[in-house]
């Protein structure tokens, strides 16, 4: 059975603090033969010297300016040969078996994906993940997958197991995106696919809650990002099925990064709540945050909440300003 090439792409920014952890967790599989393909993305710190370190344990390193994730994933793609692909971050990490479970249940299939279990860990304590079962672990139907939550399914790129020719049909990572770019490119991937096969015991260890992250960037050019990216997954939903779930979907994509943004950039609002009316208004607005601000959205409505929580951490920020202009005096 083990004789199929499975390749592992990770792109890597600046990882020295935790590529160690991720790669160990990727030797460590149990399926052979395995390709391991490393990019570094013009990293600034000691990321290249692990690497290099790494290239006896037979981890295959590239290097390459800094051109953004979906850049660096493209360019392990081309390098790579296998004839199954999974795509990952840098600080995520994999038990043993995840490889060898999520090829038992794809059967060496061209035209499936496997999708395995994940949990968020936070505070370097892998140990502390919590793979809570989720409705939509089990085998399905693309559209039914991608439709199965309000507010989509998680499509994190270590989670799933791609065949090699799916990808040469979906097309490669969008670079224009930086933001938003694993679930419009998995969107894409899942939708070219016959079937979601779930693998139960393959699980992603996911880390969370660094604030350098990609996925923390709260500037306009990441909102930019979400924007286009939720515009391309739209346009890919409504071309396989023009349905009420199918807008449901893509409304509440943008509403929920909407709902992230408010109260800044104005002229971007207006392009998301266009979008918004256009697939017919959507219902999902995120019950996340501290005590005070959930008691505040209850109370005056989720966009004076976002007013209020706002205006005082621009009150923080002008003291860490004021408190920084003093130190330098």
């Amino acid at each position: 059975m083990n004789k199929v090439l499975v390749s592992i792409v990770i792109s890597a920014y600046n990882a020295e603090k935790y590529i160690e952890q991720t790669l160990d967790s990727v030797l460590n599989q149990t399926w052979k033969p395995l390709e391991i393909i490393v990019v570094n993305d013009g990293s600034i710190d000691g990321t290249a010297d692990i690497l290099e370190r790494y290239k006896e344990k037979g981890i295959i390193a590239l290097e390459q300016e800094n051109k953004g994730q979906d850049a660096a994933l493209n360019t392990g793609f081309r390098h790579s040969k296998g004839s199954y692909v999974k795509f990952m971050d840098s600080d995520d990490l994999l038990n043993p078996e995840m490889i060898e479970k999520q090829m038992d249940v794809v059967g060496e299939s061209e035209e499936c994906v496997a999708y395995g279990e994940w949990a968020r860990f936070f505070n370097d304590e892998p140990n502390e993940a919590n793979f809570t079962p989720l409705h939509y672990w089990k085998d399905m139907k693309p559209l039914d997958f991608l439709t199965a939550s309000a507010s989509g399914v998680m499509l994190q790129c270590g989670i799933m197991l791609i065949p090699r020719k799916l990808i040469e049909i979906a097309g490669l990572w969008d670079e224009r995106l930086i933001l938003f770019n694993d679930t419009e490119f998995f969107n894409r991937i899942l939708l070219a696919s016959k079937a979601v096969k779930f693998s139960s015991g393959a699980k992603l260890y996911y880390r969370s809650g660094m604030p350098g992250s990609i996925s923390a960037g709260r500037s306009k050019k990441y909102y930019e990002s979400t924007y286009l990216a939720a515009c391309l997954i739209g346009e890919q939903l409504l071309a396989v099925e023009d349905s009420i779930r199918t807008r449901k979907l893509v409304s509440n994509t943008f509403l929920m990064q909407y709902y992230h943004m408010y109260p800044k950039y104005k002229e971007l609002q207006n392009r998301y709540i266009e979008k918004i009316e256009k697939y017919g208004n959507g219902s999902y607005i995120p019950d996340a945050g501290g005590v005070l601000f959930l008691r505040l959205k209850k109370i005056f409505g989720w966009k004076w909440a976002k007013r209020i929580q706002s205006f005082f951490y621009q009150l923080g920020y002008l003291k860490l300003l004021y408190k920084l202009k003093r130190n330098k005096t």
